[in-house]
């Protein structure tokens, strides 16, 4: 089964290898009987929802999104090259930001859910 989903896989100066996928929004109704998940998203190419770092080829990357997700199918390979130096810089500045945003988003979540539970407690 594959589930396209935007990502990237960078070779790091040291040699390593991480794969970013993108954040992404329903682009239309969701609820729509003709939407099409798969399809009708919008991606944000600025944060990752799924990120893992420190893999031996872009192979073994994949291979960790694998565990937890659908195939994606195609996704940018960019190697420790001159011309790929400065969105490889973009994306480890991606990757350094990823924590606090899910720890953000972690906080918005706890959160909701104790104003939902502060309800049911009246």
């Amino acid at each position: 089964m594959s589930l396209h989903r935007e990502n990237v896989a960078w070779q790091c100066q040291d040699g390593t290898w991480s794969i970013g996928f993108y954040v992404f929004e329903p682009d239309g109704d969701e609820g729509a009987e003709d939407f099409d998940r798969e399809w009708g998203v919008h991606y944000n190419s600025n944060a990752f929802w799924f990120l893992s770092v420190g893999h031996p080829d872009p192979d073994a990357a994949l291979d960790a999104y694998l565990k937890e997700e659908p195939n994606p199918g195609g996704g940018l390979i960019l190697r420790w090259e001159l011309e790929n130096h400065r969105e490889i810089a973009r994306l480890d500045a991606i990757a350094a930001a990823y924590p606090a945003r899910l720890a953000a988003e972690a906080a918005v979540e706890e959160a909701r859910w104790a104003a939902i539970f502060a309800g049911w407690n009246r």
